[in-house]
């Protein structure tokens, strides 16, 4: 008889027990976040360095390279090519140097830029052009120029690859240039 007088608060614990040991879920509802987009506020481009109007003008028209990149004060080089790297079928450089000269045709880097000036180059490459700049303020003032002309962020990474239905821009912070396909 001693045994079942236990029993029974002992049944009744183990179910209070398991019954507390749930727990409880709520649903919650998902909070929705507005997308951000960048607001698109006219940019005055540099005075030294070619546009990004300019250089898309220049993609579509290449009779107009030269006159544009003359009206800058680009120097030109052809078929500059750097060492296991890269090569450009046209190089125009502004207050930078060119790299040294490891073989005939073959630099050892990219031009290096000089004291005086905003440093740039404007390379041609494969259907791409690719403006190099090498201070953060000149490549800030290029992505906005890039923003500013109806280009939208497509794909954000490493290397900011911006749109704008028919022309693709990419933006390397790293390498602080941006490259027109």
């Amino acid at each position: 008889m001693k045994k079942n007088v236990w029993i029974a608060p002992i049944v009744l614990l183990l179910a209070l027990l398991l019954n507390s040991c749930g727990t409880q879920q709520k649903a919650t509802v998902p909070v929705v976040t507005p997308v951000v987009r960048d607001t698109v506020v006219a940019v005055e481009p540099l005075k030294d360095v070619i546009s990004i109007a300019e250089a898309l003008d220049m993609y579509q028209n290449p009779s107009k390279v030269d006159a544009i990149t003359k009206k800058y004060g680009y120097k030109l080089k052809t078929n500059y090519e750097v060492y296991r790297l890269d090569k450009f079928t046209k190089m125009y450089y502004k207050n930078c140097a060119l790299a040294k000269l490891l073989t005939a045709d073959k630099y050892e880097d990219y031009p290096k830029p000089m004291r005086k000036g905003v440093s740039s180059y404007v390379a041609f490459k494969d259907g791409a052009i690719i403006i190099a700049v090498f201070n953060q303020p000149a490549y800030d003032n290029l992505v906005a120029q890039v923003k500013a002309a109806g280009f939208t962020l497509d794909m954000p990474g490493s290397e900011d690859i911006y749109t704008n239905g028919s022309r693709t821009i990419a933006c390397y912070k790293d390498g602080k240039s941006v490259r027109i396909q």
